[in-house]
Parts: structure tokens; C-alpha cells; sequence
């Protein structure tokens, strides 16, 4: 059995397929031999390239794939010595100049976004845009690596002296427009990336947020008064006082409430489940492998079905919620975030715990934190069942620790109960202890 180099399961499936081959192709005559591992090499690299990854990391890989072969087949063998790292660079460019992609393109919505701003007098001029749109046009009719790295290497310059979460902001929207211009097979998405030190400190720094405010959760005191609320918002005539209502019932981001969700009953026995329903229109996921694009999945909630679909159906059907549907997030963002902001804050204003200031992503916080406690099942961790209920990627059990904000009364409540046990106990072992530690030798 091949000794693994790499603790990547898929690379190390790869690797072993590869080496596979290889071993096919040397029992081929000298003559074709050579030849079909070349090409089995080109295309491996290939596939690497066209799957997004860079110089850097193809290199790391080639190492890998280099170890696998030498245990395979020895230091001198013929396929260590085709599969190599030699011309990886030209081999790369060749790739790029080959390729069949858009060399011309235009981001409309961030030509959209810039024609807004124009109208509003009282805004800021929208620097960062101009620039996008500035490194679009630029990016037409290039056709080399060199040209592409050097066009990049000049936009990330100017960021330099921003905040490291604001560049990788900047680098996200410099990646859509590229996406929204030439497609996702533009080789400038494999080249307008920030570095790998750049992400890992941005989540280092993230890491020490959460594990700071896990330190110091907040009770919230008042959160029955909130949910009743939101489910008197549930009733309401005005399509947005519904919205925050399902926001706050189901725990679904804002843009997927009014622009994208869809609700529909979760069967139950013979009949449906009356705490439960199934929810489809995910967002945030990149449309990626692993994520909840796409899919429909059971939620708990926070109210009855019934009021939860009735009232989800009366927003779909209502003139706004018409204009709403489908709706971009950087249109619906424009027309409706900060309406909802203050709504929201004028709603919950004296019932908000006096830490923070309400918001609608609160809600979403604080369904979490309830519905774990109303519904989690004893064998299932506070973690991965915050990551189920909001529909985070398969296995990513980091971005729901930083859903963990809230602590209910109850809770507290026990926690004090608990240490008084301990407190007790520990005085009870001291008091049994203490006599015979007095004693003289």
C-alpha cells in the first residue's frame, strides 16, 4: 500500500489514482511509456490549475505527488524524473493563453452602483467602485500571466495601509465584479487573491473576538417580551413588520426572508410537524460544494407552522413583497437595510439588553440560542447544532462560534445553582482535609 505523504483526503485519493495510472502506463512499450506519463502528468497539473490553485500551492503539491512516485517506484525511475516541477511557470502561462474565456466584459451592477451614487449628493464619492470598474476596463484584451500579476500587484499596492479586514473586503469585491464580468473561468480569479498570511491573520484575529465574547455572554433578560413581539409581527398587515416577524420566528438572514426564502410544511408521522418546517434558499454559500445551495432542510421555529406559513405566504402575495422577490443583495441592501435597521431598533429599543443596540442579525442570534434550548437533542453539542439549524457548510463547525452571544435567565439561573453545589462541595472536602493536614508529623 502506498505510504501517504498528505493528510488531505481528497488529495491523497488523488495521489493514489495518479500513481495508479503511472504504473498502467509503464507497462506500455518504451516507446509510448514515456509519452503516456507526460501526458497523464500535463493533465494532473491540469486539473490542479483549472480547480483554482496557485503557483505556490501547485508546487507544495508536485512535491507530494513526487513522494508518492519515489516510494513507488524508486529515486530513479522514469516517472520521477518526467513528473516534475521544471517549466511549472511556462506551463502555467501556456494554460492561461490556451484557455477559452471572455477577454472582454463589463460588471454591470458595479456600473449601476456608481450611476446611483452620482445621485446622491449627500454621499461619499464611491472611490472604491471607480477603482473596480477602472481594473475591469483594464483587464480587457489582457491575455498573459505577466500582464494579469502585474495588473493585480498594482491594486493590491494601493490598499496598503488599510485595515487587513478591509483589503480581504475589497479583494471579495474585486472577485464578484471579475466573476460578473468575464466568468468563473477567468484566470484572474486564480491570481487576484490575497496571500495565505493575510487570511490566517484575519482569523486569528476573529478566533480572538469570538473567544473574548464567549467569555463574557450576555443575558438576555428580556428575550420572551422579544419573541412575543416578533410573533405579533407575524399578524401584522405591513410586509416588513411580517418579515422581521419570520426573521426573528425562524432565524433566517433578512435577505433570505423577503428576497429568496421559500417555507413549506415538514412532514411529521402522518401528518406535519407543528414546531418545525422546511426551508430552501440558503444564502452566503457561494453556490459551493458542501454548502447548503440549493438544498431544503428542516428548521426548528419558534412559533406554529401554521402562523409561520400563513404569515410567510401573505409577505410573498403583498405588493412589496412582489418587488422584493428575487431581488439582488446589493439592490435589496439599498432600498431596504437601513428601513429595517430602524425599524427593528425602534421595535426592541427597551427590551434589548443594554450591551448592544437591537439589529436584525440579533434575531437570528438569538433564535439559535433558543431554539438549541427548546429543541437540541441531549446527545448533540451546543456547536454543531447551532451549525444545523443555520445552515452552515457540512463540517464547519467554527462560523456558528460566533452566533454565540446570548445567555437566557434560565441558564444563568442553573449555572449559579451549580457553582453554589461546588462551592459547597469543595468547602465540604476542605473541612475533611484541613484536620488531618494540621496534624504534627
Amino acid at each position: 500500500m502506498l505510504a501517504r505523504k498528505t493528510k488531505t483526503p481528497v488529495l491523497v485519493e488523488r495521489i493514489d489514482q495518479f500513481v495508479g495510472r503511472v504504473r498502467e502506463a509503464m507497462k506500455s512499450s518504451e516507446a509510448l511509456r514515456n509519452k503516456k506519463i507526460r501526458d497523464l502528468w500535463d493533465a494532473e497539473v491540469r486539473y490542479h490549475f483549472d480547480n483554482g490553485r496557485t503557483e505556490k500551492t501547485l508546487e507544495l503539491y508536485i512535491m507530494k505527488y513526487r513522494y508518492a512516485l519515489k516510494a513507488e517506484f524508486g529515486a530513479k525511475s522514469t516517472p520521477l524524473a518526467i513528473c516534475n516541477m521544471k517549466k511549472l511557470r511556462e506551463r502555467l502561462k501556456t494554460y492561461i493563453e490556451r484557455a477559452d474565456y471572455p477577454k472582454t466584459g463589463v460588471a454591470t451592477s458595479i456600473v449601476e452602483k456608481i450611476e446611483r451614487a452620482e445621485f446622491n449628493t449627500a454621499g461619499r464619492k464611491p472611490t472604491v467602485l471607480l477603482r473596480i470598474a477602472d481594473f475591469i476596463a483594464a483587464m480587457n484584451g489582457l491575455g498573459s500571466k505577466e500582464e494579469m500579476q502585474a495588473l493585480w500587484t498594482a491594486e493590491i499596492d494601493l490598499m496598503k495601509g488599510r485595515a487587513q479586514t478591509t483589503i480581504i473586503s475589497y479583494i471579495t469585491k474585486y472577485r464578484n465584479a471579475i466573476r460578473e464580468a468575464f466568468g468563473d473561468e477567468h484566470p484572474m480569479l486564480k491570481i487576484a487573491t490575497g496571500d495565505a498570511a493575510m487570511y490566517d491573520d484575519a482569523r486569528r484575529v476573529k478566533m480572538e473576538k469570538i473567544a473574548n465574547k464567549h467569555g463574557a455572554l450576555i443575558t438576555f433578560e428580556n428575550y420572551r417580551q422579544v419573541l412575543k413581539i416578533c410573533t405579533d409581527c407575524l399578524q401584522s398587515n405591513d410586509p416588513l413588520m411580517i418579515g422581521i416577524g419570520l426573521i426573528g420566528m425562524t432565524g433566517r438572514r433578512p435577505y433570505e426572508v423577503f428576497t429568496q426564502a421559500e417555507f413549506s410544511p415538514a412532514p411529521y408521522g402522518k401528518g406535519v410537524s407543528k414546531w418545525s418546517i422546511l426551508f430552501n434558499g440558503q444564502a452566503k454559500t457561494k453556490q459551493g460544494e458542501g454548502t447548503k445551495f440549493g438544498v431544503t432542510y428542516e428548521i426548528p421555529i419558534l412559533a406554529r407552522s401554521a402562523t409561520i406559513l400563513s404569515a410567510y405566504q401573505r409577505l410573498r402575495e403583498s405588493g412589496q413583497g412582489k418587488l422584493w422577490h428575487g431581488m439582488s443583495i446589493d439592490d435589496f441592501s439599498s432600498e431596504t437595510r437601513l428601513l429595517l435597521r430602524d425599524t427593528v431598533f425602534n421595535l426592541f429599543e427597551d427590551l434589548w439588553p443594554k450591551e448592544e443596540l437591537p439589529k436584525p442579525y440579533g434575531l437570528r442570534h438569538l433564535y439559535a440560542e433558543v431554539a438549541y434550548h427548546n429543541f437540541a437533542p441531549p446527545h448533540v453539542t451546543k456547536n454543531s447544532y447551532f451549525a444545523a439549524i443555520l445552515g452552515h457548510n457540512n463540517n464547519d463547525l467554527e462560523t456558528s462560534l460566533s452566533y454565540m452571544t446570548y445567555t437566557l435567565p434560565e441558564d444563568r439561573d442553573d449555572a449559579l445553582a451549580r457553582a453554589k453545589r461546588t462551592n459547597e462541595r469543595t468547602l465540604l472536602q476542605m473541612a475533611t482535609i484541613a484536620p488531618v493536614s494540621r496534624k504534627n508529623p
